[in-house]
């Protein structure tokens, strides 16, 4: 057996159930990583504060020596994953950032692909829901059906018109810059996106990695970022 790839994982500010600051891995990512027989690596913001619960406006900004060692470690990566969560943190957006200029693989997920939207506007491009659907379906095992759009990677990786997917999300991105759109749901909310002129940069607004038990085109999505890191592995 070769050199095993190092996907890079966002760790996620929260609390735990004594109300303790912590970085979070969601077990679906790791194990989506494990089983295809990847190093999951967290990444954990470095300054001794409380995340989940400082506001945005007072978190410090990134120094020179913070942003050196971010890039220290997604050059160890063959991958990036920018999961769901709570808020948008400055380091986060960094890392991503810059492994998107390295040209490294990068899958963004909920919280993750409004991430990269935000990346391709260059500003905050967040709406709050207002539709027929409920896009915020916590236990639901497929909450509403998206349409794959034709001539991008999602519908290369899917093959497929029209899929079922899960849905936990308040907030919808309303428009994007350079990004491509490659996903829409019932209600016409923009549901996946990609970079066309990088290899692999896919967001996808619901969670395949709650789908991997369950759902074959989950397993696909996670299936073609792993060959694309190999590439570069």
């Amino acid at each position: 057996m070769g050199k095993r790839l190092v996907i890079g994982i966002l760790g996620v500010p929260e609390y735990n159930g004594e109300n303790e600051a912590v970085v979070t891995l969601y077990n679906g990512y790791r194990i989506a990583v494990a089983e295809r027989e990847c190093i999951p690596l967290v990444i954990s913001p470095l300054l001794s504060i409380d995340y989940y619960g400082t506001k945005l406006s007072e978190i410090p900004y990134l120094t020179e020596k913070e942003k050196e060692t971010y890039r220290e470690i997604v050059d160890m990566c063959d991958g990036l994953i920018i999961p769901g969560g709570y808020r948008m943190y400055d380091y986060s957006e960094y890392i991503a950032k810059y492994a998107i200029d390295k040209n490294i693989p990068v899958l963004g997920i909920c919280l993750g692909m409004q991430l990269l939207a935000k990346i391709d506007n260059e500003s905050y491009c967040l709406e709050e829901n207002a539709t027929t659907i409920n896009h915020k379906q916590l236990n639901a095992d497929y909450a509403h059906k998206v349409h794959i759009q034709d001539n991008t990677l999602l519908k290369e990786i899917i093959n497929k018109d029209e899929i079922s997917v899960n849905s936990k999300h308040r907030y919808h991105v309303a428009e994007v810059k350079n990004a491509i759109i490659n996903a829409v749901s019932e209600d016409g909310l923009i549901e996946g996106i990609e970079f066309p002129d990088k290899n692999f940069v896919l967001g996808v607004q619901w969670h395949p990695e709650r789908m991997i038990k369950y759902d074959e085109f989950g397993n696909k999505i996670f299936d073609r970022f792993i060959e694309e890191c190999q590439k570069k592995g």
